[in-house]
């Protein structure tokens, strides 16, 4: 590689991309300070300047992913996954207990979510042995639920902590990767009918207040002191915020506290966002993930290679994901699961793995050609 090699890659990077990423990253941090704020001298726990170290901690991760080769980076995939897994079973053995669910690794006083690092190892994982695999081989029954195994590892092991949001995370980034890999529609439908069909055997495993999580959306107010309460809040906030919102800090729900500190600064802060910024506010940041997806796909559809288009596809499907399922909790239409809003809910785990994939869409746009 030249020795000009460094101002290349930047000169090669898309600065859009990371205009939006950035963009969503003050938006948080703004954002998490404001969910944490409960009026003038009351004590303010340091959530924001938290954050801003994970940030600074993914802007590391997200220089080094982007400037090494995401071939080089694959060629490791074995290794990625085996290590995701063998975190995965640790957890439920040594993993610190909250709210009876053990999701984390206390590292000092940190803790880690081995589920976070498990959805971009199962988006390398996949995407190297599907491009590994000829266009024929690719068509076949066999590859499907190849693909399915690779993903059932990690999807019950999250399951068992329990993390349902994280869990079922996994599914779409597999069948979007295995629908672009070229995987015959009748398979992917047979599979998800099978899926369907052990929905039940799911459902009886699931705790108690995981099943409330998934039906009180349909009816708040069957619950409006427990399992409704926070849905309850956040469609108070969304719904008072208008046109334009109360404005920064001064959203009711809030800082009296009816919408918890402990869900506020992470699963709602899209509705802290209506609440003072309105629909106007709301719209601006969902024009930024718009932004921020079209990017992705663009990317994809412009790789070198398969391998770097599968890899697109996998951390786009993540991010939908996410996405889709946490602004339609916030509103309503999509039961409570605990999925995050990527770059701005409060949470060291998942911050580090959205910037360590936007690095690695970075990577596939920069090498897209030979230097």
């Amino acid at each position: 590689m030249p020795t000009n090699a460094p101002i290349t890659v930047f000169k090669r990077m898309d600065w859009l991309l990371f205009a939006v990423m950035i963009a969503l990253v003050v938006v948080g941090v703004c954002f998490i300070y404001s969910a944490s704020y409960r009026g003038p001298g009351q004590p303010m726990p340091a959530f924001w300047r938290m954050q801003l170290v994970w940030f600074g901690v993914g802007l590391g991760l997200y220089l080094v992913v982007m400037a090494v080769d995401y071939r080089l980076i694959c060629q490791w995939a074995t290794l990625w996954y085996a290590l995701a897994i063998l975190l995965l079973l640790l957890v439920l053995v040594v993993g610190v207990k909250v709210y009876g669910a053990r999701r984390w690794l206390g590292v000092g006083r940190l803790g880690i979510q081995p589920a976070e690092l498990a959805k971009l190892a199962l988006i390398i994982g996949l995407a190297y042995y599907l491009f590994h695999r000829t266009p024929e081989q690719r068509r076949r029954a066999s590859t499907v639920w190849s693909g399915l195994l690779l993903m059932a590892m990690p999807f019950v092991l999250i399951l068992v902590e329990p993390d349902l949001g994280s869990a079922m995370t996994l599914i779409p980034i597999t069948f979007g990767m295995l629908f672009v890999a070229g995987a015959r529609g009748k398979h992917l439908v047979l599979a998800a009918l099978l899926g369907l069909c052990l929905t039940p055997v799911a459902w009886w495993h699931m705790k108690k207040y995981q099943r409330q999580r998934l039906t009180v959306f349909l009816n708040p107010d069957r619950d409006p002191l427990g399992a409704g309460w926070n849905l309850n809040q956040s469609l108070i906030a969304v719904g008072s915020g208008g046109v334009t919102g109360k404005g920064f800090l001064q959203g009711t729900q809030n800082s009296l506290g009816y919408l918890p500190r402990t869900v506020a600064p992470n699963d709602f802060l899209f509705s802290v966002i209506a609440e003072e910024k309105g629909f106007v506010g709301s719209a601006g940041v969902v024009g930024l993930y718009a932004l921020l997806l079209w990017r992705g796909l663009w990317i994809a559809a412009h790789a070198r290679d398969r391998l770097g288009m599968l890899l697109a596809t996998g951390i786009v499907a993540m991010l939908f994901f996410h996405v889709f399922v946490n602004i339609g909790m916030t509103i309503g239409l999509m039961p409570v699961t605990g999925v995050p809003l990527p770059l701005l809910s409060y949470g060291g785990s998942f911050v580090l793995v959205t910037m360590t994939a936007l690095g690695l869409l970075q990577n596939i746009w920069i090498h897209r050609r030979n230097y």
